[in-house]
């Protein structure tokens, strides 16, 4: 989350409301669980803030939604999870798989969240799906925006972009936590479903609870490596190496920055087609779809890749594209014209 913090904070000091519109991103580490309710009420108290923003509520309370309403205080969310509709934010069933009928606990979870979440003057998301499946569970607010992700752009990626080899197009990568949902046995199974003599590799890092079984498939075939959890030059150094990122999610995705960091660096993208993934990888142009859970697939898509080399960089003006879309400063202008409107919204009506 902390590149959520860094851009809203910039938000913020760009906007000229910014000084009066109160940013809560609140995550597990930061302890501000224990003491949310006050923290609305003692600046609304003191004449500020004029809004307040949350970002990631699970280990608190959307309660403090009905409090900020009650001091007039409009209120946007941005959800990047399911966590208002499923009490393990993920719309899974505990064995895996997509959860279609929820049961009477989790109704009863969704029917509190989002009869709550009635006070929220703008419901803002980084995917269209994410709002949809909201919308479709009975979300009703003021408004609802998709807001994209943004990321500061690389200031290398031109030079990684044009030293990028050939061969590269042999290399895959996959950035993510190392859990079901996210398809990592997919792509196991994809590697050994491949010829025996295709010369590729599959570089998975993260960290989670199939660590195991990565490292042990990485032992079995010399073409799978295990990089552990990478970060700063470690995390660079992986994307500029490989040819294309892998994500074979079997949840639904809202919208994994990392399409973002591999696009900008100009990786071609091979991800599952569900959740938020299909809006950023768009098939021939920045990437390529298969089914989710499809591991033969998956295998084919990266038995073809490997092998024609010029489709990488055929894909390469297009994710450049993609990369500047979604850079730090459109979501920065967004959120500040988002902000504005409510703040313009809220004096119209003290004016009434």
């Amino acid at each position: 989350m902390d590149y959520l913090r860094q851009v809203d904070q910039a938000a913020l000091q760009n906007s000229p409301s910014g000084a009066r519109f109160s940013q809560w991103l609140l995550d597990h580490d930061s302890g501000a669980q224990h003491c949310s309710i006050n923290y609305i009420r003692t600046p609304a108290g003191s004449g500020s803030p004029a809004g307040m923003h949350t970002h990631v509520i699970d280990g608190m309370s959307a309660a403090i939604w009905r409090r900020a309403k009650r001091q007039g205080i409009p209120v946007i969310h941005t959800a990047h999870d399911y966590h208002l509709l499923c009490p393990r934010a993920f719309l899974l069933t505990r064995d895996w798989k997509l959860c279609t009928q929820p049961a009477m606990a989790c109704r009863l979870y969704r029917s509190w969240h989002l009869d709550t979440a009635r006070r929220v003057d703008l419901f803002a998301s980084p995917s269209r799906f994410l709002l949809e499946k909201h919308g479709e569970a009975g979300l009703r607010v003021a408004d609802c925006a998709v807001v994209h992700n943004g990321i500061p752009l690389p200031p290398d990626m031109a030079e990684v972009r044009q030293r990028r080899a050939p061969e590269s197009r042999k290399r895959f990568l996959m950035l993510t936590r190392l859990t079901v949902e996210k398809g990592v046995q997919v792509v196991l199974e994809a590697v050994r479903r491949l010829p025996a003599d295709l010369d590729v590799e599959v570089a998975i890092a993260g960290k989670g609870p199939l660590e195991e079984d990565v490292m042990a498939a990485a032992r079995d075939d010399p073409r799978i490596s295990y990089l552990g959890y990478l970060a700063g030059e470690a995390k660079r150094e992986a994307l500029a190496r490989a040819g294309y990122l892998l994500l074979p999610s079997l949840w639904y995705e809202n919208a994994p920055v990392a399409i973002v960091e591999a696009a900008a660096y100009g990786l071609g993208l091979i991800g599952s087609d569900i959740g938020g993934i299909p809006e950023f990888v768009e098939p021939g142009r920045t990437g390529f779809l298969f089914p989710p859970g499809d591991a033969a697939a998956l295998a084919g898509l990266m038995a073809r890749v490997a092998r024609d080399a010029d489709i990488q960089p055929s894909l390469a003006p297009h994710s450049l594209a993609l990369a500047q879309h979604f850079a730090a400063e459109r979501m920065v202008e967004n959120y500040q014209v988002r902000y504005e409107t409510l703040l313009d919204r809220r004096a119209a009506l003290a004016a009434q």
